[in-house]
């Protein structure tokens, strides 16, 4: 594993992919990622490695990928791969075009490409196949094949390394992340269990490309084990450490994105549980109209004084508004 990982021309050391088909699209080359964006931002839209202008249009880009494939390179069978397996840059989808892209680019060794069709043979079953393909990818530094040969392992230890080793040399692939994060939540492959480490596997799962419903579920319940572990004699978590509006907000979200009509199991006890008591003095509530964080909505408050001591207190750092906003940055909310 990881043992012909391409070296970066920079700075020699090994550049581990995570996926993508190549960095630069003119030529093909890459650097790693530490050399990659300060190179990026100096070369006013030439290539640091071939000095050709970068394609600036999805025609242009098709029209290199198409070129360089017909001759037979590799990376941009692959890239071009990619683009019918997505439908990208004006072109349908067309698995079949797509695979036989990425196994001629595999039978020249492109990790990315083995790494693909590893992920095409496992959902037909073809384990065995599957695991030869992720193998060969894994060896050449590709980071999610490597995850994913961890999650084919029976050696729950073994499982755990590679995972790990995977999640920290990447961290955009959700999947290994979630994975990891159920290891230390069910204290699997020699790990005791942690919820501390399980919430943060999973949020890093969460805070992936694309928000599934299962993993901000998974996060929610994981957050409220951690709470209910720490402070088990509390009904509402001191003002500074509840995580229950973070917990809310995600069982929120993941109940607006589900096709399931009915809502999530425990959304609905929660909504209902956290009007009962003021977060701050936690008298009960009596007030049919009780005061609430306009942000978070998920602490209620029975008088406008008990919500500004509560904010001082720490409610500003349990509150979901700095989460929302880092959300938003990166278009996912």
């Amino acid at each position: 594993i990881l043992e012909k990982a391409d070296e970066c021309p920079i700075c020699l050391e090994p550049i581990f992919d995570v996926g993508g088909a190549t960095d630069f699209l003119c030529c093909g080359k890459k650097t790693c990622e530490g050399c990659c964006e300060p190179l990026m931002s100096t070369t006013s839209g030439t290539c640091p490695l071939c000095r050709q202008r970068f394609p600036e249009t999805d025609g242009e880009s098709l029209s290199i990928l198409s070129s360089k494939a017909a001759a037979g390179k590799a990376w941009a069978q692959c890239g071009l791969g990619v683009v019918y397996d997505t439908g990208t840059m004006g072109l349908a989808v067309d698995k079949q075009k797509a695979e036989s892209l990425f196994r001629k680019a595999a039978d020249q060794g492109h990790s990315n490409a083995l790494s693909r069709l590893g992920r095409l043979e496992s959902a037909r079953g073809n384990y065995s196949e599957a695991r030869e393909l992720r193998e060969a990818a894994a060896s050449q530094g590709h980071m999610n094949a490597l995850g994913y040969l961890g999650a084919m392992e029976e050696d729950d230890m073994k499982t755990v390394r590679l995972l790990t080793v995977s999640s920290e040399l990447q961290t955009s692939d959700g999947f290994v992340q979630q994975l990891l994060a159920e290891c230390f939540a069910k204290g699997q492959g020699g790990l005791e269990f942690s919820p501390i480490r399980s919430v943060y596997y999973t949020k890093r799962a969460i805070e992936d490309t694309e928000l599934f419903p299962d993993r901000m579920v998974l996060y929610a319940v994981l957050l409220r084990a951690m709470s209910d572990t720490f402070y088990p004699e509390y009904e509402i978590a001191p003002s500074g450490h509840n995580n229950l509006p973070e917990a809310l907000f995600w069982y929120r979200r993941a109940n607006a994105e589900s096709t399931n009509a009915d809502p999530i199991s425990p959304l609905e006890s929660y909504e209902s549980s956290i009007k009962e008591l003021c977060a701050c003095c936690y008298k009960t509530l009596s007030t049919d109209k009780p005061k609430c964080c306009v942000e978070c909505k998920a602490v209620y408050y029975c008088s406008r004084e008990c919500q500004a001591a509560d904010w001082k207190a720490g409610h500003k750092k349990d509150c979901v508004k700095s989460l929302k906003k880092r959300l938003r940055a990166t278009g996912l909310f």
